[in-house]
């Protein structure tokens, strides 16, 4: 949990959504900054919260059990939800922003033909930031970049290696959020080697039409 500056007389609350009310919120989050399938993707979170297994491999240790589940039947499922987070900004008792992150699956299917380590290591040294949202009445008061902030901490001590995303290159302002937030961006259509930043044998490639921004996460 980590709390925002305060702005406008406003007090905000990042940490880690905790009730089905929360996650279904996302649906807006994925909306708002342009995700397709915006309700599959709140569905999602919400399944993997109701399975008790939505965040819980975020942590050093897990690197054994990952191992194990991927092996089982539906296991990478599991392993992706399990290194998965949902975090809201919450002011004035509601719920003002949301960010999602984890392993891309698009990702963890193109290194699926190397076999399980490679899967594994995908699910472990990789988050994408799938969607960060903060309703425009909220914005301009270090909301996003609080919960960009969150998601980085979460990534470090889950020795995750990269943090990485990409955004529609016309969006006004979101350039320039990233970098204030200190995030690399690569001029627009342009991949990320993922060998140099998290030695994986892949390249993540935006649309041309869109932006990737990344940064290494301290060891």
């Amino acid at each position: 949990m980590t709390p925002s500056p305060n702005s406008g007389g406003v007090t905000v609350e990042v940490r880690t959504a905790r009730y089905r009310v929360e996650l279904r919120e996302f649906q807006r989050w994925h909306r708002l900054c342009g995700v397709p399938h915006a309700r599959r993707a709140a569905r999602n979170l919400l399944q993997a919260h109701d399975d008790k297994v939505l965040s819980t491999g975020l942590s050093r240790d897990y690197t054994r059990s990952a191992r194990a589940e991927v092996s089982a039947a539906g296991g990478v499922s599991t392993v992706l939800a399990a290194r998965t987070m949902a975090l809201v900004a919450l002011a004035e008792g509601r719920a003002v922003g949301g960010l999602a992150a984890g392993p891309s699956i698009h990702l963890v299917s193109q290194l699926a033909v190397l076999g399980q380590a490679a899967v594994v290591q995908a699910a472990l040294r990789t988050i994408k930031v799938h969607a960060l949202a903060v309703l425009p009445a909220y914005r301009g008061r270090g909301i996003g970049r609080a919960l960009l902030n969150e998601a980085l901490t979460i990534a470090e001590n889950s020795s995750a290696r990269i943090t990485y995303g990409q955004f529609p290159t016309y969006a006004a302002g979101v350039a320039a959020f990233y970098r204030r937030c200190g995030m690399n961006l690569c001029a627009p259509g342009l991949p990320v080697d993922l060998r140099s930043w998290a030695d994986l044998p892949a390249v993540v490639a935006p649309l041309p039409s869109e932006t990737l921004f990344h940064r290494a996460v301290r060891q």
